[in-house]
């Protein structure tokens, strides 16, 4: 736990923000992880109406659709992004107004989306200050180096991004669209062609198809993330044996499924090509071609993986080895992939590091506080964030 510094009596502590396309994790700054992790999803019905997911029923509301608050990682609708914040403050963390604000923002964030956040946040929340941070950054904070190439496996997305002397090279960023969703959802293809129920919800046939279809998912993340596995060899070279290899998951209605070949199979789309990404080992040597020749090395030598994907059993040693594999400028011999060893951290990697930066000394140094805002507008945050 990092303890964050104490100016004065009046010191409130920064809540911080971090909103994926699957989940949002929020907590305190000098915490060791989020106080609440929640699904981006909230339910809405025909009238406009919203209800909030509860996690653990086993009946969920007729009537409803799912909505996500976000799409492509952008806030299209803010009055149910705020109303979602609002949900948050008022009934999970029971969090007092006029607290700081940090907002763990991706790397595609719109200027004129981050103005109307910062807008909204003073106006209509009522925040005492904000900061807004790039994600794959913060993860730097977590080992203490300030050149390093970060590999984020994330929900919807895998970025590769490149950070010399603390700072983003643009022109190194490697972004796909494919991530640990696009492996739940080419397992649900393949696993609902077979008829088998795959959702909790006791009054399944009476809900939404976008309602089924989330419980549906849930089950298959939870079969994902227990029995799907990286092979440690090009997947060419797998020797599959049924017989012995093949694994059973017991679905809610006690139910057998039988788990075969996919579960090596789909976790390959991270390296091989799409149209969506060129795969992880073309795009670290795409991303280091785009690095001055100086740097190239250090950058090898200082990989960190992180994000829900890279949990994935077989995840580090896989990419260890495509690391060793890199056919370009010689740089194999000495390198290492850096990672966190609890699973629960490097899912949070980007909110852990904020928490880090969040309990500076100098932290208020950094913020856009209310009487900034009302003197210079939104704008001056650009001047005041870290790229």
């Amino acid at each position: 736990m990092f303890i964050p510094y104490k100016k004065n009596k009046g010191y409130k502590i920064p809540v911080i923000f971090e909103f994926g396309q699957q989940n949002t994790r929020v907590g305190y700054a000098g915490t060791d992880g989020p106080e609440v992790v929640l699904p981006s999803d909230l339910l809405m019905d025909s009238e406009g109406n919203m209800k909030f997911i509860e996690q653990n029923s086993t009946y969920q509301p007729i009537g409803f659709d799912v909505k996500n608050i976000l799409q492509g990682g952008q806030i299209v609708d803010f009055d149910i992004w705020k109303e979602y914040v609002e949900h948050i403050l008022n009934n999970v963390l029971i969090q007092e107004r006029h607290f700081p604000f940090f907002f763990v923002e991706n790397g595609n964030v719109k200027k004129e989306t981050r103005n109307k956040i910062i807008e909204m946040l003073f106006e209509e929340i009522d925040v005492s200050s904000v900061f807004f941070h790039r994600n794959t950054m913060l993860a730097q904070y977590i080992v203490g180096k300030d050149n390093v190439l970060v590999v984020d496996c994330g929900a919807s997305h895998t970025t590769i991004t490149p950070i010399l002397d603390g700072n983003v090279i643009e022109k190194g960023i490697i972004r796909g669209e494919i991530g640990g969703e696009y492996i739940t959802n080419k397992l649900y293809d393949i696993w609902k062609q077979q008829g088998l129920p795959f959702s909790r919800f006791k009054n399944y046939s009476q809900l939404s198809p976008s309602l089924q279809m989330y419980g549906d998912l849930e089950i298959v993340r939870e079969i994902k993330h227990q029995c799907v596995k990286l092979y440690d060899q090009p997947i060419e070279n797998l020797k599959f044996n049924p017989t012995v290899d093949n694994q059973a998951y017991e679905l809610p209605d006690q139910t057998k499924l039988l788990i075969s070949e996919e579960m090596y199979k789909y976790p390959e789309f991270l390296y091989e090509p799409t149209e969506n990404f060129e795969g992880l080992d073309k795009a670290l040597e795409t991303s280091l071609e785009k690095i001055d020749t100086d740097y190239r090395k250090e950058l090898v030598q200082n990989v960190i993986l992180i994000g829900g994907a890279s949990c994935t059993v077989n995840m580090v040693e896989r990419f260890q080895r495509t690391i060793n594999n890199l056919k370009i400028f010689g740089l194999s011999s000495r390198s290492k992939v850096q990672t966190l060893p609890k699973f629960f951290d490097r899912q949070h990697a980007s909110w852990l590091g904020a928490s880090i930066v969040a309990s500076s000394q100098i932290y208020d140094q950094w913020t856009l506080n209310k009487s900034d805002y009302d003197e210079h507008g939104s704008s001056l945050i650009e001047k005041k964030m870290f790229y």
